[in-house]
């Protein structure tokens, strides 16, 4: 009998944590965070509290409580049993309460207990945070799997944002005594001990043993590089064929991979007894590629005099393929942001072509000082070491700075994302305006309160500057009727195709997969999907998952 219990990416987009089990092997399928249901707590200035997350999370329901997978020294850090109260009597002892989890079994004691792991591995599907963000918490001796440009950009992500995963690396919680001060040998606990996990890279294609399963890795086409479907079979009541599981992880195929949907349909091959597909667009019809929004950005550089903002994810490497040839078209060269340099080295992808630069921010003193990057070495080079002082300077040396673009604005696309704005104040004239300038967002539209806030206050940057923008549509909120309303917010033209499959793509991949039961996941309208399959006439059951809940196969 196979099992599968949903944990994440039940009615909501992302979030995805999925188990299977069969014959006493444990597979989770992607293991992230719930970005919806945590911003409903936690917020910029009301984080999780960094030593107790883990029983803050659980307590409040942003993770499941789940047997035999935390690490136990997130919720009783390692020799806390050895503090002594005989100077401090308001210390917390290794018994209390608030030390501890109810029901919770870490991943120590079940070890204990059994000899054996509950989990016997992790299948990342790619590196956004709404799949992978919070695998951190979990022991490090589960392995992980996933491709290796995913592992490769995992890695990146911890590296130059504060928006960690710790997937890979991560560090233990001890107590240790403050050595000087004001208050020398009271008990804390340090961050210093490092656990690597194991991981194991699987190519495109490949098939490897997991327990009772055999998983295939295939890759597919998103917005991000490096993300995968996963095949797992088993053998179920002595059957000649195997029952075969498909998770899809998030996919498209109007990306410039090429891949299509018979040869996703090919590479998976027949015989699926459960798919578990993805539903991101279910309710969009849109079927826009990337040629087309390369065409769309080539023309509003072609319209412009000055200088050309645009802004895209930095780990979309997609997208900065599109951008490259639109500027290049156009004869701009192309000045990227240091966090894209450091992913494009990490993957092989440097040296950077002639017509692609970084851009040298102004960091601490501004005073372009090297010690101005000592906090953020990659915006000074390629290399981060986190221990010694970088020795690659490649972005001092070569990279452009604000008068280099100032004194040509209409040689240049640069890249600039919400957290760049302060760089306009030293691109702009002395009127404090950057004129014949054109902003483009090559970017997803927002899908949240804080997005469209955000949203709101960043073109309040471009109309201070005098950065020219299109505006977009302003959907209407659901029972709003007054389309003048003061209270909507405006939102910028988007210049972006989806890393989601459309509707149309759902409903020709459904078919041709042609599975005995669907189980829709990572949407907010699984219900859409018995409508799908209903219009389709196919003898397919659809399960709309519930959260928590265990099907049996």
């Amino acid at each position: 009998m196979v099992e599968i219990t949903f944990y994440g990416g039940v009615g909501e987009i992302g979030g995805n944590k999925i188990l299977v089990e069969h014959q006493g092997t444990r597979v989770m399928l992607d293991f992230g965070t719930r970005m919806g249901y945590s911003s409903e707590f936690f917020a910029e200035f009301l984080g999780v509290r960094s030593n107790t997350e883990l029983k803050d999370k659980l307590t409040i329901g942003v993770l499941p409580v789940i047997p035999g997978i935390y690490r136990q020294d997130l919720i009783l850090p390692n020799g806390v049993a050895g503090i002594s109260n005989d100077t401090y009597d308001r210390l917390i002892s290794a018994e209390s309460e608030m030390l501890k989890v109810p029901g919770l079994v870490t991943y120590e004691d079940y070890r204990q207990t059994h000899d054996q792991n509950y989990l016997d591995g992790i299948l990342l599907s790619h590196a956004h945070m709404d799949h992978s963000g919070d695998i951190g918490v979990l022991h490090s001796d589960i392995p992980l799997y996933c491709s290796g440009t995913t592992l490769t950009l995992v890695e990146a992500i911890d590296e130059v944002t504060n928006f960690k995963s710790e997937a890979i690396k991560s560090k233990g919680a001890n107590i240790t005594t403050t050595k000087r001060g004001a208050m020398p040998g009271s008990p804390k606990i340090k961050h210093k001990e490092i656990l690597v996990r194991d991981c194991r890279v699987l190519e495109d294609g490949e098939e490897t043993d997991i327990g009772a399963f055999s998983v295939t890795m295939i890759e597919v086409d998103h917005s991000v590089p490096g993300a995968s479907s996963y095949v797992l079979a088993c053998q179920v009541n002595n059957n000649n064929k195997p029952f075969r599981i498909l998770y899809t992880g998030d996919l498209r195929f109007h990306g410039i991979k090429g891949t299509t949907i018979d040869d996703y349909v090919k590479a998976i091959g027949a015989g699926i007894d459960v798919m578990i597909c993805e539903g991101t667009r279910i309710d969009s019809d849109s079927q826009l590629t990337e040629d087309m929004v390369r065409t769309k950005i080539t023309e509003e550089i072609a319209e412009t005099d000055g200088l050309v903002f645009v802004d895209f994810s930095w780990k979309d490497t997609t997208r900065y393929d599109t951008i490259i040839k639109a500027a290049e078209s156009c004869g701009r060269t192309f000045v990227i942001n240091a966090r894209l340099a450091y992913v494009l080295n990490k993957l092989g992808l440097t040296p950077l072509p002639d017509y692609v630069k970084v851009f040298l921010k102004r960091k601490g003193s501004c005073l372009y000082s090297p010690a101005d990057y000592s906090q953020h070495k990659h915006e000074y080079g390629y290399s981060v070491d986190r221990e010694t002082w970088t020795t690659n300077s490649s972005h001092y040396e070569h990279g452009l700075v604000a008068e280099e673009l100032k004194s040509n604005p209409g040689k240049y696309v640069l890249m600039l994302s919400y957290y760049d704005l302060g760089q306009l104040f030293d691109l702009a004239d002395e009127t404090g305006k950057i004129p014949g300038s054109r902003y483009i967002r090559a970017q997803c539209e927002p899908f949240c309160d804080e997005m469209e806030l955000d949203e709101e206050r960043f073109i309040n940057w471009l109309d201070a500057f005098g950065i020219g923008y299109r505006l977009g549509e302003t959907p209407l909120p659901v029972g709003c009727s007054n389309p003048e309303c003061s209270k909507l917010k405006r939102r910028i033209d988007r210049s972006h195709v989806s890393g989601h499959a459309s509707r149309p793509e759902l409903q020709e991949l459904i078919s041709k997969i042609s599975p005995r039961t669907l189980i829709p996941v990572h949407t907010e309208r699984p219900a859409v999907f018995v409508e799908l399959v209903r219009a389709m006439g196919k003898d397919i059951v659809v399960i709309v998952p519930e959260l928590g809940k265990t099907y049996k196969f």
